[in-house]
């Protein structure tokens, strides 16, 4: 079950915004009903219930705009494609013989400004190897959007997401319960890749590939059949969870 409303809220509003703490609100209800129903149909010793989410949320303003076209040497003539003005990260192909120019005058065009060559992309990000990616890669830092235009906005959001997933407000949360789980433990913060290794072993399904592994997380887990455990992040009170931020995790 997804449920998108806090997000399309805190983009809207923002995410320290009145409607996105009362959505929380709603959201926080609707998971007690569903506890709820569990308890009452007799499934807290067969039903394990993960709660997570895929990422966080920054507060932005019009005053943290990182203006592209005003860049100083900077002119759209010298592109062939770009990806800009969809929030924290753009995309640009240079048009033949425009590659060192460009990333040249965009370098050290703002200080909140993160620009790169596609083969010097910092490799934790795990993004810049596929094909697709472009030469050159942009990335402002928590706060900051990239606008191509300020004359013509395509959006404006109070909230955004895809900063750096070191960034405190761009972690996320995990809280587990159910008989695969241990009670009232908390745990180390660990990478969301993780979480379909997890689902998949506890569902019994042969995964596909891919880069996450059980180890970071084997700790909270138990024999299934022992009764009903809760997993809880580091520093969060008393519910089980986990933290990392990659998630901040409570089971």
């Amino acid at each position: 079950v997804k449920e998108t409303s806090p997000d399309s809220t805190g983009h809207k509003y923002g995410p320290e915004s009145t409607q996105r703490k009362n959505m929380v609100r709603q959201v926080d209800r609707t998971i007690g009903y569903l506890r709820q129903r569990i308890r009452e149909s007799g499934l807290e010793s067969n039903l394990n219930l993960i709660i997570t989410s895929d990422h966080g949320m920054e507060t932005v303003i019009k005053t943290n705009e990182i203006h592209i076209q005003t860049v100083e040497n900077f002119t759209f003539k010298d592109i062939q494609f770009e990806l800009l003005d969809y929030g924290p990260n753009g995309l640009l192909v240079p048009k033949e013989g425009k590659l060192e120019h460009v990333y040249s005058v965009l370098k050290n065009a703002h200080p909140n400004l993160h620009v790169y060559k596609k083969a010097e992309f910092p490799r934790r990000f795990h993004y810049a190897n596929h094909s697709r990616i472009t030469p050159l890669l942009l990335y402002s830092d928590p706060g900051y959007k990239l606008v191509l235009n300020p004359r013509y906005k395509v959006q404006f959001n109070k909230g955004e997401h895809g900063f750096d997933n070191e960034a405190m407000n761009m972690k996320t949360i995990f809280r587990a319960v159910g008989p695969a789980f241990k009670q009232g433990l908390v745990v180390e913060p660990f990478e969301s890749v993780n979480v379909y290794a997890l689902l998949c072993h506890l569902l019994g399904i042969i995964p596909e590939p891919h880069d996450g592994s059980l180890e970071p997380i084997k700790a909270m887990l138990r024999e299934w059949g022992h009764g009903t455990g809760l997993v809880c992040e580091r520093g969060t009170a008393p519910t089980c969870c986990m933290s990392g931020a990659r998630h901040r995790p409570v089971v």
